[in-house]
């Protein structure tokens, strides 16, 4: 029922390893929860990478001082500090 070609494979994937999308997409239609709920290590971990590299961008932003374009960079910032919480460097311009 979600299209794997034998039990390894899906024992792959209660072992925390990432199903390719139409497989997760596969497991929530199958047992009717989201599939971020489904593979909520997974999930956890796609996050921190998120965060670590909203982070790195937010160091680079500050360090180019947006002499280029002020303005950009401040909304760079500002959509980092929205959209990605915890980004050591973007809170500092929080208003």
């Amino acid at each position: 029922m979600l299209g794997a070609k034998n039990g390894a494979q899906v024992s792959l994937y209660e072992r925390h390893h990432a199903p390719p999308l139409r497989t997760a997409l596969a497991f929530e239609a199958l047992y009717g929860d989201p599939a971020s709920e489904i593979f909520a290590g997974i999930r956890a971990a796609a996050q921190r990478d998120v965060r670590r590299r909203a982070r790195t961008l937010a160091r680079k932003l500050l360090a180019k001082d947006g002499s280029r374009n002020p303005r950009v960079t401040e909304q760079k910032l500002q959509w980092l500090v929205e959209h990605c919480v915890n980004t050591q460097a973007g809170e500092r311009h929080a208003p």
